[in-house]
């Protein structure tokens, strides 16, 4: 059996337009849409590996790309929770750490027009094996209206959030909390 297919340019340019519109789309997906809610959350036994948020100054909002990936070191955090209530309020700072040895695994926001600003939750996991060690605060990942693009270093968890809101600019500057994740040792 044989298949038959045009070849003219006309229909080339067309099969190549496609490609290309299809491969824009991927490249584009956001984990929340303008002024809506974010609801991410890491796969059992993940935590937070990648933020990737960009700004519109017509719409005065971010939107969040989020990725995960296994914990270091083997660990497998299984164990978690959810904040009970936002850590921030409208246009305040957050500056939020769950307890020791506790990572992030996922956020929750939503947008307010009024305040052009978000409140947030975030999911933090624990494996009873593990502990939070060496923690630092990274310098402010971006500008205000400008991209946020935070990848956390190889061996290191996210275990922290912070960030401060400026009026003038209805947009927010944010530092992570940067821990190494080691085992407990056995008792001798």
């Amino acid at each position: 059996m044989h298949f038959w297919f045009p070849t003219t340019p006309v229909v080339l340019a067309l099969v190549a337009t496609v490609v290309v519109i299809d491969l824009s789309v991927s490249e584009e997906s956001w984990d929340n849409e303008w002024d809506g809610e974010l609801n991410f959350e890491c796969p059992r036994g993940q935590v937070l590996s990648s933020v990737y948020s960009v700004h519109d100054d017509s719409k005065e909002d971010r939107r969040w790309r989020l990725e995960c990936a296994a914990a270091p070191s083997g660990a497998n955090p299984r164990r978690c929770r959810w904040t009970s209530d936002y850590v921030n309020t409208w246009e305040e700072p957050i500056s939020y750490m769950p307890r020791r040895n506790w990572i992030l695994a996922g956020v929750f926001s939503k947008h307010n027009n009024d305040h052009e600003d978000r409140i947030m939750k975030f999911r933090y996991c624990t494996d009873n094996s593990f502990v939070t060690i060496s923690c630092g605060l990274t310098e402010y990942l971006n500008d205000f209206d400008a991209p946020l693009n935070y990848t956390v270093p190889e061996g290191k968890v996210l275990a922290g959030w912070v960030s401060m809101y400026d009026g003038s600019t209805r947009d927010r500057r944010h530092k992570m909390i940067e821990c190494s994740y080691g085992r407990i040792a056995p008792p001798p």
